[in-house]
């Protein structure tokens, strides 16, 4: 979203995130090649480019020849290199081909954290105006619209009056309304853009569990997408002003607690990161949709029967949900009690497969792209074909535009 800039300014941003364990990480691999083995993108295509600790070789040899004394005297020893525009070019291909889901880190013998190397790198590019067009308009999208598809304000009350009736035919009751911007709800739920226009029916099975659970909600007609495409760019400036706007929205409703959905990005980013990128503790909590569920099953307000799901059944753990925000539990917990035949896949939790589709790959519609994910479906062995359930549309588009 940046014009280009001179080259000394990426160094001054590579000193700026220049953190203790950023360093530390730059200090510490070994290249013992676990991570290959740990990565779905190489497993599905064996180039280099997708091995995570040669991704994080680009950002190491800049920090080794401007921050080692290795590096500055005798660079040539420790692979150092000066960071130089052509050096920078070449980072663009395999730093933004990574979902940044962590499985490396999992498998790492002493937990490196790839998904920070690669998303420093992609701040210091989208920086010096380097970063890929697509996720650039999506982000452009995102300040200027309020929504990375550009799903206006009136397309979405468009969108929610055609819900509204949907939800009253299913529920065979035309009283009901899906309430908007309302003050002092208890509950501000914010969906996304993929959900509005691609997935429409993960927004009105949330409303029927509203509705069943009967509690206190509203929707905004001012923050109607919670996607924060800042975040896969590495535009900081904008990952900071569009978690803003989440906040300022439920701190104008005056809610005890913001709900979000899509592909659990927008999750981690809300109820983790974003107290950090605006230095303030958030004046309200934030909650997955499964993570309520969870609650409201278990306080009786929602009551499952597995007997209306008879057919065995799978799930798949959505890595930013499971890997990077530690809810594995509560997906298995709802399943078991609404389903009569559930199975793990195999691997499964932190362990599980990524679906190929996150950090912005998945609106990157390239041929690489699509073979990604059916090495994933391949790896996460579901024990015979059955229903893989996922709480995330990402997944899902992952699996239809891979077929």
């Amino acid at each position: 979203m940046t014009a280009p800039r001179p080259i000394t300014d990426a160094l001054k941003i590579l000193d700026s995130m220049l953190t203790l364990p950023l360093a530390t990480y730059l200090e510490t691999c070994t290249h013992c090649g676990v991570c290959a083995d740990s990565c779905h993108l190489y497993q599905a295509d064996a180039n280099p480019i997708h091995i995570p600790s040669y991704k994080a070789d680009f950002l190491r040899r800049v920090y080794k020849r401007y921050h080692t004394f290795a590096g500055r005297y005798l660079p040539w020893l420790v692979d150092a290199r000066d960071f130089t525009e052509r050096e920078l070019e070449s980072w663009k291909d395999s730093v933004y081909q990574c979902t940044m889901c962590r499985r490396c880190s999992i498998a790492c013998p002493i937990g490196i954290d790839n998904a920070l190397i690669v998303r420093t790198s992609r701040t210091i590019l989208s920086a010096m105006g380097k970063a890929p067009a697509l996720l650039e308009e999506h982000t452009r999208n995102a300040c200027e619209v309020g929504s990375p598809l550009r799903v206006t304000r009136e397309a979405f009350l468009e969108r929610i009056a055609w819900l509204e009736e949907e939800l009253q035919d299913a529920l065979d009751d035309d009283q009901i309304k899906i309430p908007l911007d309302k003050v002092g709800a208890d509950f501000l739920y914010i969906a996304a853009s993929l959900e509005l226009m691609k997935f429409p029916q993960t927004i009105l099975s949330t409303l029927k569990l509203f509705h069943a659970a009967g509690i206190d909600y509203t929707l905004s007609s001012v923050r109607y997408d919670v996607t924060n495409y800042g975040v896969f760019n590495g535009d900081d400036a904008a990952t900071k002003a569009i978690a803003e706007k989440d906040v300022a929205e439920g701190e104008r409703l005056r809610v005890k607690t913001v709900v979000v959905s899509e592909c659990g990005h927008a999750y981690r980013a809300l109820r983790w990161e974003a107290p950090n990128w605006l230095q303030r503790d958030l004046p309200f909590a934030v909650k997955d949709v499964v993570e309520l569920v969870h609650e409201w099953s278990a306080q009786e307000k929602l009551k499952l029967n597995p007997e209306h799901n008879p057919d065995a059944i799978t799930y798949h753990d959505p890595c930013n949900m499971s890997r990077n925000s530690g809810m594995m539990e509560e997906p298995r917990t709802l399943l078991r009690r609404a389903a009569a035949d559930f199975r793990e896949m195999t691997p499964n939790r932190e362990h599980n497969w990524c679906c190929g589709g996150g950090a912005g790959c998945c609106p990157c519609r390239s041929t690489m792209r699509r073979a990604w994910g059916p090495a994933s479906r391949r790896r996460n062995k579901s024990n015979g074909r059955r229903p893989a359930l996922s709480p995330r549309p990402a997944p899902i588009a992952r699996c239809n535009w891979a077929r």
